[in-house]
């Protein structure tokens, strides 16, 4: 009897670590590396900042690099920057990322995307008390709204690829949201 006893204890203690282990082998993600050369490479929001050292980074690597922000006069200064650091030629493209048609005919115009970057962002900085209706608005419309423009444009075409290569989508994001959530967190408990 004790025996038993003991067999049934170890198989239900041990068993299901077991397999937890197993399962963690089997199905652990293993990172994948898709070299970028040669691959096109868009990147919203990459006028300046992250997007611009990102862009700068993939010519340098060797991608085709098309950038894509509202502003066509940083635009213009940031396709001679990358070019001034790396000899390479990036294309620039203007368009608004709450514009979903501006969007489009901006990716259309781009040829077949390999790795997009939803970089863009704007950020209301200041208690939510505070903030105007239409800043809370507009900082949605181009992070959230924006980013959803950029990947319903582009999707098609990459799912619609006939080489079929690798496609990735990127998005960045800041901690500044964090921040916010917190804030609004405490905001509403001292309501």
């Amino acid at each position: 009897m004790a025996e038993s006893d003991l067999s049934l204890l170890l198989l239900c203690v041990f068993f299901p670590i077991f397999l937890l282990v197993f399962i963690k082998l089997i199905v652990r993600p293993r990172p994948v590396n898709i070299p970028i050369k040669s691959r096109h490479v868009f990147i919203t929001g990459g006028s300046r900042g992250i997007g611009l050292a990102l862009a700068r980074q993939a010519a340098a690597e060797g991608a085709r690099v098309t950038v894509l922000a509202r502003n066509l006069e940083k635009l213009e200064e940031a396709k001679a920057s990358i070019r001034l650091s790396t000899g390479i030629d990036v294309g620039i493209v203007s368009a608004d990322v709450r514009d979903f048609d501006a969007v489009k005919k901006a990716v259309e115009s781009a040829g077949p995307i390999d790795v997009l970057v939803c970089n863009q962002g704007v950020y209301a900085s200041g208690e939510i008390e505070n903030l105007e209706v239409k800043e809370i608005k507009g900082m949605i419309d181009v992070n959230l709204i924006g980013s959803f423009n950029v990947v319903k444009a582009v999707l098609p075409g990459m799912k619609n690829r006939i080489d079929r290569k690798p496609v990735s989508i990127a998005f960045m994001s800041s901690q500044s949201g964090q921040v916010d959530y917190d804030l609004l967190l405490a905001f509403l408990v001292n309501i």
